[in-house]
């Protein structure tokens, strides 16, 4: 029997992971447990960890997170992640992303040579402060599965080994079956929030950038003074904690009374795709946006450079920071949706789980995967 334990730290890779944990729990060769941290457990951002129980996953250990102090919340990290590993004695790790909270798991696993550290959404490239994570967790993993021929080349190019690599599309999109999400009353989940009734309106998501962040609410506006400018309802989803989220949720707590606006602290997944899927359009800087959209047939409006390295299918629209260019991609992206009807998603074909699944099933966890060497 394989034990695996599955690390899930925000909303946004719990999209990667969903599959693959219903897969796994069938299969009687594999005990699984999950550790949640990061935004999961953070109420101000809405507790996502409710999205995992509403699936009814099992949380096995919950770990907090200090965002207010990276580098605390990193070394605390490392020390708790490391006692739930001691605990569980788990023989694959597997992280999920590129976020900062998953490096003290990397390094957790990478100095006990009884481990091994699986990254799944490996080798991409976007733009931001995530590269870094991403290229760090790429070099203390024993094995990769990246979503692209691309990604797939750029892991080669940092020195990891051939034999590592196992090229599975993107998981996230395992769950995106558009006729299926189409039967669905959109209707039913915007009333949760607002009484929406056949009106036209977008959806809203942007992050804060790390290397603007001091500015960065000024950014923000520009794309709401933008959105604004249409007789549209906008859903704005809160972003997640990177630095200079603050200022943009004391903003949109004091945009709670404007009718244009419905603020979502969080949303379960199925609902968030649903209500992209019928939108007239995605805004923002998600890589939701790059990844997910193309298999909803969504056009996007695709703000500054948080994911400008992304392979991008041709339902990306991108916009300078600036109101009267995102403006003018609104205005082009609300023409495109009709023309979107058969597109395919560059990311994947919505059989990654499987395959992952069957990497992790055959796999020998033996001194070549966990001794790991270098090309160069």
């Amino acid at each position: 029997m394989k034990k695996i334990l599955l690390v899930l730290e925000s909303r946004a890779s719990y999209g990667y992971s969903k599959n693959l944990i219903q897969i796994l729990e069938k299969d009687k060769k594999f005990k699984i447990k999950t550790v949640v941290t990061g935004t999961h457990l953070s109420k101000e951002l809405g507790y996502s960890v409710k999205n995992l129980e509403t699936d009814n996953i099992k949380i096995d250990y919950k770990l907090h997170f200090d965002n207010k102090n990276l580098v605390n919340g990193i070394g605390n990290l490392i020390v708790s992640s490391n006692k739930v590993i001691n605990n569980f004695k788990p023989n694959i790790v597997l992280i999920f992303g590129d976020r900062v909270e998953l490096i003290p798991f990397a390094i957790a696993c990478s100095y006990r040579n009884d481990v091994l550290l699986a990254h799944v959404q490996a080798g991409d490239r976007s733009g931001h402060i995530d590269d870094m994570t991403r290229m760090a967790l790429a070099k203390l993993s024993h094995i990769h599965f990246p979503a692209t021929k691309i990604a797939k080349k750029r892991l080669i190019k940092l020195g990891e080994q051939k034999k590592r690599i196992f090229l599975v599309g993107a998981p996230q999109l395992d769950d995106i079956n558009y006729k299926e999400l189409s039967k669905i009353d959109h209707l039913k989940i915007g009333k949760k929030f607002y009484n929406l009734k056949n009106e036209k309106y977008f959806v809203l998501l942007q992050h804060p950038v790390f290397k603007n962040q001091k500015k960065y609410l000024s950014l923000f506006k520009k794309t709401i003074d933008a959105s604004s400018k249409f007789n549209k309802k906008i859903f704005i989803i809160y972003p997640n904690y990177d630095p200079g989220y603050k200022p943009i949720l004391k903003f949109l707590k004091n945009q709670k009374n404007k009718k244009k606006f419905i603020i979502i602290k969080n949303l379960e997944r199925q609902k968030f795709l649903v209500l992209v899927l019928n939108s007239y359009c995605l805004i923002g800087n998600s890589s939701a946006g790059l990844l997910e959209s193309p298999s909803l047939k969504i056009p996007v409006v695709n703000i500054g450079d948080r994911q400008i390295y992304r392979e991008q299918n041709n339902n990306i629209l991108n916009a300078k920071y600036t109101t009267q260019d995102i403006y003018k991609k609104i205005s082009k992206a609300q023409k495109m949706k009709n023309k979107l009807k058969n597109i395919k998603n560059i990311h994947g074909d919505g059989k990654s789980s499987k395959r992952i699944y069957q990497v992790l099933k055959k796999i020998r966890i033996n001194q070549f995967f966990l001794n790991k060497d270098t090309t160069y």
